[in-house]
């Protein structure tokens, strides 16, 4: 997943420990709603953009 505004990757991996972890210590779930935990911006699915492109 990718922030376009703070030009970050969380690595889909990762994704679900990092939303506990937030859930835990902020009581927030930006994460589970597809945004960015920092600025709330909408998180991009870079292989869902490629393969979007290679459908082209």
């Amino acid at each position: 997943m990718y922030c376009p505004k703070c030009d970050r990757t969380i690595k889909k991996e990762r994704l679900e420990a990092l939303r506990k972890e937030l859930a835990e210590r902020y009581q927030r779930d930006q994460l589970e709603k597809g945004r960015c935990p920092v600025c709330s911006t909408p998180l991009l699915d870079l292989e869902e953009v490629r393969r979007k492109k290679d459908a082209r």
